[in-house]
């Protein structure tokens, strides 16, 4: 996989998926941490090597030079427990990649999701400056041939002018959301999202499925590598081998007796002691951050399932009872302002307080989709 690179996409729909993925191959984190897999797995033959080899020469006699050499070495378990503390930081390593890259799709989900959001609201919005632009219009109208006052007529054009200003406003939060996704992707075209849909129902409802979050993941093994280390310094405490060739008698001693083997002696047992309690202590902390972690994860799904609750019982209430009643509200107003029963400003409040309420659906419906991305970032599925 290549990271950093500037993605080039054509001026079509981009998914979700698309744009998490570009995120993903442009984020240099991502590319940081794969390296640092890279490098554990290249430093597992240095887990096993030998000691390097002395090579020695020495005058026994006085009389003249000999030349000898010796190799030390510790007993074969101890290379096992270096290999698979290597392992195991391997794994380690390969587990924060995907930590890493669930941080990036979520971090990016929530930016194209809020994308979506601005850019449903300001075609709303355009839809009603046009309603009311054109009604501005007809009361500037009907003040010059005398049918409303000058108070109905300037209202009309404030109602107009302030939904013309909110408008405005939400394009220019469509840049900047756009301007945020081209720089945490590297895409340089234009980004067009998906059109934002309405509520789904999410099967994210085993309270457990947190326990897969890659975070977690990744504070397991470092359990695993800090139980692994307590091996290994065990190991350290073990007796180790020499053996060498160097001719310590007169230049006709036989060969059978150059040789020479030594054996180290573990005698200070308190230093040795003293490095076990430590990496066990660091099994101790390893275990709590697990245990925080998981109060932690345990605590975001409560958090994230509850908003979600939240906002499915209050879109289900405006899906019912809210929008029909905002919309029934416009049309009676319309026709009761048509009909000579209502004057101008009574229908623009009205219109203006339903489409406040229509509004207030797509906050809704913004907090449902961030409740989604927070329960599947926090599941590990997103």
């Amino acid at each position: 996989m290549v990271f950093g690179l500037h993605v080039v996409l054509p001026a079509q729909t981009i998914t979700l998926s698309q744009i998490l993925d570009a995120a993903v191959q442009h984020h240099p984190t991502v590319c940081s941490v794969t390296l640092q897999a890279q490098q554990q797995q290249q430093l597992l033959p240095a887990a096993i090597a030998l000691a390097q080899p002395i090579v020695m020469a020495e005058s026994p006699t006085g009389n003249f030079y000999t030349m000898g050499v010796s190799q030390s070495f510790a007993l074969p378990g101890v290379y096992r427990d270096r290999k698979n503390l290597q392992k195991s930081q391997i794994v380690r390593a390969e587990s924060q990649i995907a930590a890493t890259v669930q941080e990036v799709r979520f971090n990016t989900a929530l930016v194209y999701n809020e994308f979506q959001y601005r850019r449903a609201l300001s075609a709303h919005l355009q839809q009603q400056d046009s309603i009311l632009q054109a009604i501005a219009v007809a009361a500037n109208r009907q003040f010059q041939q005398g049918i409303i006052d000058a108070v109905a007529q300037q209202f009309a054009v404030l109602q107009a002018a302030m939904l013309r200003n909110k408008w405005h406003q939400a394009e220019q939060d469509i840049l900047r959301s756009e301007a945020q996704l081209q720089w945490m992707t590297g895409i340089t075209e234009k980004i067009v999202p998906e059109l934002w849909g309405n509520a789904t129902e999410i099967l994210l409802t085993d309270s457990s499925i947190w326990q897969n979050n890659p975070n977690l993941k990744v504070l397991q093994q470092e359990a695993i590598v800090a139980e692994q280390q307590v091996t290994v310094v065990k190991s350290s405490s073990l007796p180790q081998f020499t053996i060498g060739y160097l001719n310590q008698g007169e230049r006709e001693s036989p060969v059978y007796n150059r040789f020479n083997a030594g054996v180290s002696v573990p005698l200070w047992r308190k230093q040795y002691h003293a490095n076990v309690t430590a990496v066990q202590t660091g099994v101790d902390i390893a275990r709590q951050n697990i245990a925080a972690q998981t109060l932690e994860l345990g605590a975001a799904w409560q958090q994230a399932a509850g908003e979600l609750e939240k906002a499915s019982l209050a879109l289900e209430d405006y899906s019912k009872n809210v929008l029909p009643g905002a919309r029934a509200l416009t049309e009676a107003s319309r026709r009761m302002y048509e009909g000579g029963l209502a004057d101008l400003p009574a229908y623009l409040r009205n219109r203006k307080d339903a489409m406040e309420a229509e509004l207030a659906y797509w906050e809704l419906l913004r907090g449902y989709h961030e409740a989604v991305l927070k329960m599947q970032f926090v599941a590990g599925s997103l």
